[in-house]
Parts: structure tokens; C-alpha cells; sequence
């Protein structure tokens, strides 16, 4: 089989480059070993990341559409954050995007990579039974695939600082129905978070995320779990009776820089690149594909063609991410009582502004520098590390 881009995960990074580099012009194939049944864990939509990203929510794809976000401490004080957000039906939200990457020309085609091979100017990916011949390969296969690795490449910085998560479906009468996302900081959760999240009527999630102590998270969770049952038992009476639906087990690169994206004929995106956020990674998979097309029109597929992508990726998000790892590292390092005196410090104070990305971030750490002081200087120390 041949094609002009093969895009390997239908992850949404994955969906949309297929999608944007059909409507480049391309052909387009997306290839993934579970195509008939996407399964994928991010499920929350923030609407200023969104409309940034350019990530259209379509009513029909929300599950609950919620005001905004709690920040709280280990013993529950809280900042709220007036930020809307949605609940969104990850399997729909999939299926609708999937459709229209098919309405844009591209492929669909169900197989696992058993390996790939640079061959002159094209890629050459084996499958059970088959070879795909492509101009060009799009690693969106997820944050613990190591596709890229074996092609030589490093596309995550601070692998290390991958915050491997437990998450629960959960249901309790009404419980479904808050309106605001939870998120805890803490030693439940060290070096990122643990949280709530309403999905209406009956049905939510919790989870923890979190960095520094391996992949298996299981104690966390249990501690956690304990933790939200008891600030939830004056709300809801036998809240100790919450069934736990299912479990899913992850990572998140919150905190990992994405390193190298491209090499002759290869692209990667999304997880893979260390791109988290789904509405961001979504972005930068649209970005990757219209310049794979880009190149292929030009005939010219070289690393140094394809790192075109680079430059507009980092041209939108590169600062973002830098400050976001800055901010988790320093959280990493402030104890629990230091977080209960800054989330008390900051109880009903304004932490959002209008403007840009580095208004907003100067806003909010001023702010918090007024609790804490040495936060700005933690902040530019981890900041320098890069």
C-alpha cells in the first residue's frame, strides 16, 4: 500500500494532522490496532484552551458543562477559578472526529507497526501481513508507544517527569451533578494533582497524577479516595457507599518538554511529542499535518523541510509549556502546610485576567507571590532549568 502520509494512532493529535493534511491535499492513511473501539482517557475541556487551540465543543459531544474549577488544599480549603469547562463524552467526541478526518479523504486501516525503515525518501512501516510505503510517517501513537525512540529520535525532554495517573469512574446519587472541577495539591498527589470531576446525574470521575514515584500509583489513589470521602461526607450522606465503575491507568507529560519532532520522512505528535492537553495536542497535531502536506507538495520530506512544524509549534505553545513545568517543579518542592497558607492566602481573590498568555501568568504570579514570596524566585530558578 502506498500513500503520500501515514499517521500512525488515532489518538486526537493523531485525528487531526490525518485531517489536516488531507485537507492539505495529501493522501492520507491512519492507521491504529484498536480503530474500531477508541479508547482514551482525557476527558475535560477547558473553554479558553479551547478557543485558543481552535477546538470547536459541538453540544451533542458534552456530558456536563460546568462553571469552573476548585483548587484545594490537603485539608479542603479552596480557590475557586471562574473558568468554564465541559465533561465531554470521550467515545463521541472520538467517533465525530474520526468521521470527519474520513470526510476529509483520509483512510482508516486497523494494524499494529512491527517496525519502520527509512528507504531513500519515503518510510517503509511493516505491518502482520502487509507494508504501507509513505512520503511521510506521523508518530501519534501516545505518550508510552516509543515508536519515535526506535527510529533514533528523543521527542520527550524530562521523560522522567511524567505524572503516571489512576482514574476512577465513579457513581453516588447526584454526585454527577456539581458544577465545578475539583483539583487537590498535595502529598496525596505529589508533584501534580488528584481530582474530581463531575459528569452528571450520578457518574464522575477521581483520579491522582502523579510525578516522581513510579508507575504504579495504586496507593495514592486508596489515600486519595479516603481523602474525598470524607470531605464529601457533610454533602452527601453514605458517600462510603460510591461504586467504582471501572479504572484506567496512564501517563500525563504535563511537566515533559517535548525534545526532537522530526527526522527525514517523520513527524511526531501529541502524547508521543510530550504535547499535553487535549485541546493543545489537537492544535499541534493540526499544525503537523498541514505542514506534512506542505512538504510533500514541495517533493521535499528532508528533517529540514519537516521542522517547519517545529517553528510554528514553538511559535504558538513553546512558552507555555516552559512556564507550565516551572510552575509544576515549583509545586513539587512546597511542603503541605506551605500549600494550605497559599490556598488560604488566596481564598477569594482574583487569579484570572484578560489578555495574553504572559499577562495572565504575570497576574496570577503576583498574586501568589503576595502569599508566598519566594515563589517568584522559585519560579525563575526552575524556569533557567528548562
Amino acid at each position: 500500500m502506498k500513500c503520500d502520509i501515514l499517521v500512525v494512532g488515532a489518538s486526537s493529535a493523531g485525528m487531526m494532522a490525518a485531517t489536516s493534511a488531507a485537507e492539505g491535499g495529501a493522501s492520507v492513511m491512519l492507521l491504529d490496532r484498536n480503530l474500531g473501539r477508541l479508547q482514551h482517557d482525557a476527558n475535560t475541556l477547558f473553554e479558553g484552551m479551547a478557543t485558543l487551540s481552535g477546538v470547536k465543543i459541538n453540544d451533542c459531544l458534552l456530558r456536563k458543562e460546568l462553571d469552573g474549577m476548585r483548587i484545594l488544599s490537603p485539608s479542603g480549603r479552596g480557590v475557586t477559578i471562574p473558568a468554564k469547562g465541559y465533561f465531554i463524552d470521550r467515545e463521541a467526541f472520538d467517533r465525530h472526529y474520526l468521521r470527519l478526518a474520513e470526510k476529509a479523504g483520509v483512510a482508516p486501516l486497523s494494524g499494529e507497526v512491527k517496525s519502520i525503515r527509512l528507504s531513500g525518501k519515503e518510510r517503509r512501516v511493516s505491518l502482520q501481513g502487509a507494508e504501507i510505503h509513505a512520503r511521510v510517517v506521523i508518530d501519534a501513537s501516545g505518550i508510552a508507544s516509543g515508536l519515535s525512540e526506535k527510529e533514533g529520535l528523543r521527542p520527550m525532554r524530562h521523560p522522567e517527569d511524567i505524572a503516571w495517573a489512576m482514574e476512577a469512574d465513579i457513581e453516588y446519587p447526584y454526585l454527577g451533578e456539581e458544577m465545578f472541577f475539583q483539583y487537590w495539591l498535595g502529598s496525596m498527589a505529589p508533584g501534580w494533582k488528584a481530582t474530581f470531576s463531575p459528569a452528571g446525574g450520578d457518574l464522575a470521575t477521581i483520579g491522582v497524577f502523579v510525578r516522581g514515584h513510579g508507575r504504579d500509583v495504586r496507593p495514592f489513589f486508596d489515600r486519595f479516595s479516603k481523602l474525598f470521602q470524607a470531605y464529601k461526607a457533610s454533602q452527601y450522606r453514605d458517600i462510603d457507599r460510591m461504586k467504582i465503575l471501572s479504572i484506567r491507568r496512564g501517563g500525563d507529560p504535563i511537566c515533559v518538554m517535548p525534545g526532537e519532532m522530526v527526522a527525514d520522512s517523520l513527524m511526531v505528535t501529541g502524547g508521543a511529542a510530550g504535547q499535553s492537553g487535549l485541546a493543545y495536542s489537537m492544535r499541534a497535531g493540526s499544525i503537523c499535518g498541514t505542514v506534512a502536506a506542505e512538504a510533500v507538495q514541495r517533493d521535499d520530506v528532508s528533517s529540514r523541510s519537516l521542522s517547519e512544524y517545529v517553528r510554528r509549534w514553538r511559535r504558538e505553545f513553546y512558552w507555555q509549556y516552559r512556564m507550565g513545568r516551572s510552575s509544576l517543579l515549583t509545586l513539587g518542592q512546597m511542603r503541605d502546610e506551605e500549600i494550605e497558607r497559599l490556598i488560604s492566602g488566596l481564598t477569594g481573590r482574583e487569579l484570572v485576567s484578560k489578555g495574553s498568555f504572559l499577562k495572565k501568568a504575570a497576574y496570577a504570579g503576583t498574586k501568589v507571590s503576595m502569599i508566598r514570596p519566594r515563589t517568584l524566585y522559585d519560579l525563575l530558578a526552575n524556569l533557567m532549568r528548562g
